[in-house]
C-alpha cells in the first residue's frame, strides 16, 4: 500500500474484507427495502437527520452497485 495514502491501512483492510466477503448485491436491495419501508411508515418525527442520511446511503448504494458490477 501507498505509505502516502490518506486512507488509513486499517479502513482500506476493512473495505477489502467487505468486497470479499459481503454479498453487496443482497445488502444493496435489503438496504433500499428498508429505507423505503421505514420512509412510508414514518412520515415524520424522525431522531436523524433524513437529508444528510439520504445523501449518505446515496454514496453507499452506489459503492454497493459498483461492488456488484453494476
Amino acid at each position: 500500500m501507498d505509505e502516502n495514502s490518506p486512507i488509513a491501512p486499517q479502513i482500506l483492510k476493512e473495505v477489502i474484507l467487505f468486497i470479499e466477503q459481503a454479498n453487496a448485491g443482497r445488502l444493496n436491495r435489503n438496504l433500499r427495502g428498508m429505507l423505503l419501508t421505514v420512509l412510508m411508515v414514518q412520515k415524520d418525527g424522525y431522531c436523524f437527520d433524513m437529508d444528510d442520511l439520504l445523501v449518505d446511503l446515496s454514496y453507499l448504494f452506489n459503492l454497493l452497485d459498483v461492488i456488484d458490477g453494476g
